[in-house]
């Protein structure tokens, strides 16, 4: 009973200790699996170096130093992820952070967004022309991804050894947020005992939930279909076709600092039947 309770109690605060000329280089490795499809992994080797400590907390310069990867050129994923690779590599993002190492906001944000930009550019290049998509809607719609609050929420949901820093985590605790794609999930935390963090996310829409989601999407980027989409939607779903359906597992463990050793993640995503698995390690290099 005491050794439940005390791990029902288990709490723990992520605040990495910080000086000005730190440097932290960690290395993640993502592989992705598509059902019936050659998985792709990609290695990206970043840099986290404090750069300057404020009143209010630090200043830290994010930079891509390497990128590697094994997709194949010849196809569409393949040079799209290439591509990317191209870009990543030497962008550096600085940030401001609160003084337990929070994200507050992005001090370079045109210069990040512009470079993104160039790489939306060069990415539409490569998709293939389609009468129902028009890549000028599809362009305004990622660029409506490209505010400072979006890109701020997308580090927030991302796994990097950011993503906890000002967090106090307990066992059972909840949160939700939105993902990429709008949709809301709930965030499960766990302690133990070796400053390890497990976190598991999940959802798993309903039929009207997976309406509602479709509908907007095809509205977004696709509006001329909208009307005949709406009309035929519930006879899509009563065919069981339309499911979504994802489940997340993340793994920090931090050391006596604060800052993250390492992240082991895992994701499998069952969209319409199709299984997508997105499995990814990040260690702490020096």
């Amino acid at each position: 009973m005491l050794l439940t309770a005390l791990m029902a109690s288990a709490q723990i605060k992520v605040a990495p200790k910080m000086q000005k000329g730190d440097k932290k280089v960690y290395v993640t490795e993502t592989t992705t699996t598509i059902a019936g499809q050659k998985s792709i992994t990609m290695t990206v080797e970043t840099q986290y170096a404090v750069t300057d400590v404020t009143p209010d907390g630090y200043v830290l310069n994010v930079t891509v130093t390497d990128v590697q990867t094994d997709a194949d050129k010849n196809d569409l994923t393949g040079r799209i992820i290439s591509l990317s690779q191209e870009m990543l590599k030497g962008i550096n993002t600085s940030l401001s952070t609160d003084k337990d190492g929070k994200v507050m906001g992005i001090l370079n944000y045109q210069e990040v967004k512009n470079n993104r930009e160039q790489f939306i550019d060069k990415m539409l290049e490569e998709v293939p022309a389609t009468p129902a998509l028009s890549k000028d809607v599809l362009k305004e719609q990622i660029l409506d991804q490209l505010s400072e609050e979006s890109l701020l929420k997308s580090m927030q949901i991302s796994r990097s050894p950011l993503t906890l820093n000002g967090k106090t985590i307990t066992n059972g605790m909840q949160d939700e947020f939105l993902n990429l794609d709008g949709l809301r999930m709930k965030r499960t935390y766990a302690v133990t005992q070796d400053n390890t963090i497990e976190t598991t996310s999940a959802i798993n829409l309903s039929n009207e939930e997976m309406k509602q989601f479709v509908i907007g999407q095809v509205e977004k980027l696709m509006p001329g279909q909208a009307d005949m989409v709406r009309q035929n939607i519930d006879t899509i779903i009563s065919t069981g076709m339309l499911k979504l359906k994802i489940d997340e597992k993340d793994v920090y463990t931090l050391q006596a600092d604060g800052w993250v050793s390492g992240i082991t993640s895992n994701t499998i995503c069952d969209t319409m039947g199709q299984k997508t698995t997105v499995s990814g390690v990040v260690r702490l290099k020096q």
